[in-house]
C-alpha cells in the first residue's frame, strides 16, 4: 500500500506525524537538483577574456608569429644585392620603407655588392661597383647585421679594397660571411647559426664547398648558405644551380639565400622538404634603370629553430632608382613580385 493510502486510512493525525519525512525527501531532492544545474553550468561557463600580455605589433606581417612569443626560434631579415656605388646616394631614408620588418627581424642580412674603400681600381671592367666606406655606416644605422661579400664585384678594387671593406664593416659593428669558406657562427634565442657565403658566378669548387657545409652542419648548427650564382636577368634558376642547390642541401644546408642576377626567382624546397632555396631576392639596392623587374624586389622573414626553417614570408619591394631609396610597390607590381613566392 503506497504511502498516500496509508495516509487517507489512518487520518489526518497520521499524515501530520509523516509530513515532516515527506517535506525532508522534497527538499533534499531540491537541493540536489539545484547543485547539479549550478555544477553543470559552472563546467560550461565561458573564461573571461584577458588581453595577450605580448600583442603581435602591427608592423609585423599578418600571420606572422613574432619570435618574442615563439621559444629556441630566429627570425632572419634577408635581402639580395646592395650596391652603394656608381649612381647610387643612400641616406638615411633608403631603407625607411623596411624599417618596420626589419626591426621585426632578429638578424639583418644581405649581399653587398660594393667593396668598401678608397683603394684604386683594379679591375678592366667597365662595371665597377667600389663605393666610399662611410656608406657602412649608414647600413648600420638601417638595421642591418650581417652582409656577404662573396660575389664577382668584391675585388674591383683588389685585395686591398677588399680588407679596407672588411676593416669598416668591423668598424661599423657589422659582422660579414666570406669570402673563403669559413662560416661565421652566431647563436640567438637558443639557436645556432652558421652562415657561409659562396661566389658560383665564376669558376666554382663545388665539393670544397659541400664540404665546409658539412663541417659547419656537424657542430650542431643551422646552416644557412649565401650564394651568389645564375645568369643575369633570367627570371628562372639554371639547371646549374637547381643541381648546386641539391649538392649543397644534401650536405646539410637548411636554407640557400641566392643573389646574382639582378632579377627575383622562385623559391622552393628542397625534394625531401627540409630545404628552403631563395634562388634569387634579386635587388635590395641599385642603379639599374633598364629592366622594370631588376627594380622588383623582396624582403625575406625566414624563421628558424634548431631543425631548421619553420616557415618564411616575401614583403615586396620596388627601388626608386632615382632617389636612392626602396619603395612600397604599387598593386600590379606587389602581384608580379609574389608570384615568385607561391
Amino acid at each position: 500500500m503506497s504511502l498516500f493510502h496509508q495516509a487517507q486510512a489512518t487520518g489526518e493525525g497520521h499524515i501530520r506525524r509523516l509530513w515532516p519525512a515527506v517535506a525532508w525527501m522534497i527538499t533534499s531532492a531540491a537541493i540536489a537538483l539545484l547543485h547539479l544545474l549550478l555544477t553543470g553550468c559552472q563546467a560550461e561557463a565561458v573564461p573571461p577574456v584577458v588581453a595577450s600580455s605580448d600583442p603581435e605589433p602591427a608592423t609585423v606581417p599578418s600571420g606572422f608569429t613574432p619570435t618574442s612569443d615563439i621559444a629556441s626560434s630566429v627570425t632572419l631579415a634577408l635581402l639580395g644585392d646592395v650596391m652603394l656605388g656608381r649612381d647610387v646616394h643612400p641616406s638615411a631614408e633608403t631603407f625607411a620603407y623596411l624599417e618596420p620588418f626589419l626591426s621585426s627581424a632578429d638578424l639583418v642580412a644581405a649581399n653587398l655588392e660594393s667593396p668598401l674603400t678608397h683603394a684604386p681600381v683594379q679591375t678592366g671592367s667597365p662595371y665597377v661597383l667600389c663605393a666610399p666606406p662611410e656608406h657602412a655606416r649608414l647600413l648600420a644605422e638601417a638595421g642591418f647585421d650581417l652582409l656577404t661579400l662573396a660575389n664577382n664585384h668584391i675585388l674591383d678594387c683588389g685585395e686591398e679594397g677588399m680588407l679596407e671593406t672588411q676593416s669598416v664593416l668591423t668598424g661599423a659593428g657589422l659582422d660579414f660571411a666570406g669570402p673563403g669558406p669559413k662560416p661565421e657562427y652566431r647563436e640567438i634565442n637558443g639557436v645556432r647559426l652558421a652562415f657561409l657565403a659562396f661566389d658560383a658566378t665564376g669558376e666554382f669548387d663545388l665539393e670544397a664547398a659541400g664540404q665546409a657545409v658539412r663541417a659547419a652542419h656537424d657542430t650542431r648548427a643551422v646552416v644557412i648558405v649565401s650564394i651568389h650564382w645564375g645568369a643575369e636577368y633570367q627570371s628562372g634558376a639554371s639547371r646549374l644551380q637547381k643541381e648546386i642547390a641539391a649538392r649543397l642541401a644534401q650536405a646539410g644546408a637548411l636554407l640557400i639565400w641566392g643573389h646574382g642576377p639582378h632579377v627575383l626567382q622562385p623559391a622552393e624546397s628542397s625534394k625531401d622538404g627540409r630545404t628552403l632555396v631563395l634562388y634569387s631576392l634579386g635587388n635590395a639596392l641599385f642603379d639599374q634603370y633598364g629592366l622594370a623587374n631588376t627594380r622588383q624586389s623582396a624582403l625575406a622573414l625566414v624563421r628558424l629553430d634548431p631543425t631548421g626553417v619553420v616557415d618564411y614570408r616575401a614583403i615586396p619591394f620596388t627601388i626608386d632608382v632615382p632617389n636612392s631609396r626602396v619603395a612600397e610597390p604599387d598593386a600590379a607590381s606587389a602581384q608580379d613580385i609574389m608570384r615568385y613566392f607561391k
